[in-house]
């Protein structure tokens, strides 16, 4: 059975955030970290997956995109730091496109 991801992307600043879905999220963080122009707008370099859903159909993983499609900012965001509080990406199996950045938590 095939597996689908919904996930949602950012830049450094987290001033965009791009939803999508796949089924290879390595290959996607691949061609983020590995692109050397911006692919979202012409000023947005998106380098980190912040948010990851598993579905096990195209169809619900199409469904829940709409959904983050449609949600708003402030939405998007608090779902985000449900999960993951410190907007850090979540493809840890890509070791040597990591960084060694310390995470820091403003409260």
């Amino acid at each position: 059975m095939n597996k689908y991801y919904t996930y949602i992307a950012t830049d450094s600043n987290r001033k965009f955030l791009q939803a999508g879905f796949c089924q290879d999220l390595n290959s996607i963080y691949q061609d983020m970290q590995s692109s050397q122009e911006p692919t979202l707008f012409s000023f947005a370099m998106l380098n980190r997956i912040v948010l990851v859903e598993t579905h096990n159909s195209l169809y619900e993983a199409d469904r829940r995109l709409k959904e983050l499609n449609a949600m708003g900012r402030i939405v998007k965001e608090r779902l985000i730091r449900k999960t993951n509080p410190n907007w850090l990406s979540l493809c840890p199996n890509l070791s040597k496109f990591r960084t060694n950045k310390k995470a820091v938590v403003y409260a």
